[in-house]
């Protein structure tokens, strides 16, 4: 009995994201900006959709990086988080240090959640 919890658990444990989910906004070519998210060490130019500025990047349910269930909460307020399946999974810092040209247009990283 022990032993098929500690299954569950375990199963339970490892869909849950423990790695930094980066967040920043595109810049495209075409004049346009788009939200959007992805995994820390995972290729930004593969990242994925939140919202076409200027609409909300918050309240939308996202995959990235083998994770899923994942939304960006917060925005209009002074700080952000991350939720996972409707549950806490982690509070957001400004961080500006990365940018990175892609086909489409450059990426700049505004947050590590």
């Amino acid at each position: 009995m022990f032993f098929s919890k500690l299954i569950a658990a375990t199963a339970l444990y490892a869909s849950v994201a423990f790695a930094t989910i980066e967040i920043g906004v595109q810049n495209r070519n075409d004049g346009s900006q788009r939200n959007v998210a992805w995994l820390k060490g995972n290729d930004a130019c593969a990242a994925a959709l939140l919202s076409v500025a200027p609409a909300n990047p918050c309240g939308i349910t996202f995959s990235t990086g083998g994770f899923s269930g994942l939304e960006l909460n917060g925005c209009g307020g002074s700080s952000l988080w991350l939720t996972q399946n409707g549950n806490f999974n982690h509070n957001c810092v400004s961080d500006t240090s990365f940018s990175k040209i892609c086909k489409s247009g450059t990426i700049h990283k505004h947050y590590n959640c």
